[in-house]
C-alpha cells in the first residue's frame, strides 16, 4: 500500500471510530481524539505517552473519561512520517471535521487540534536534533584506528 492510499483509508475510517489514537513511535506519543461526548464531557483532544498494546491505551481513555463508559470502536494506527504531515495530507482537517460533528466548535475543535499537533512538532524537532547530536544512541561499530 502507497502513502495515498493509507492516507485515504485512514481519513476513511476515522468517521466510524469513537476514539482515534495516531500514535508516533519515534516520539513516544499519541495524538488521542475521543470523539464521544455529553453535556459533561465534550470530545476530547489528548497527547498522551505511548503504550504497549491498544487494551492499555482504552483503559487509559476510559480512566481519563469515566463518566463516558467503554470505548467501542478505537482506531489506532501508526504515524511513521513527519508531524507536519498531518496537515499536509488532510489529516488535520479530517480530524478538527470529526470533532465538530461530534458537537466541538469549529473554532474549539482547531484550536485543540492547532496546540497538539505544535505541541508534537516541538518534540519531533528535538528529537531530530538530540538525533544529530547522538543522544540517546550508542556506537555499535567504529573505524579501528
Amino acid at each position: 500500500m502507497d502513502d495515498e492510499q493509507f492516507a485515504h483509508q485512514l481519513i476513511s475510517a476515522i468517521d466510524d471510530a469513537d476514539v482515534i489514537s495516531l500514535f508516533f513511535p519515534l516520539l513516544r506519543r499519541a495524538l488521542v481524539i475521543d470523539a464521544r461526548s455529553s453535556p459533561d464531557y465534550p470530545p476530547a483532544v489528548t497527547l498522551m505517552p505511548q503504550v504497549a498494546s491498544v487494551e492499555e491505551r482504552i483503559k487509559m481513555i476510559e480512566d481519563q473519561r469515566p463518566g463516558m463508559g467503554k470505548v467501542r470502536a478505537i482506531l489506532a494506527v501508526p504515524w511513521l512520517r513527519s508531524v507536519r504531515e498531518l496537515d499536509d495530507r488532510g489529516i488535520v482537517t479530517v480530524l478538527v471535521n470529526r470533532l465538530v460533528a461530534s458537537g466541538l466548535s469549529p473554532e474549539a475543535s482547531r484550536s485543540r487540534l492547532e496546540k497538539a499537533v505544535d505541541k508534537l512538532w516541538r518534540i519531533e524537532k528535538m528529537a531530530f536534533a538530540g538525533m544529530i547530536r547522538g543522544e540517546g544512541f550508542s556506537t555499535i561499530w567504529t573505524v579501528p584506528r
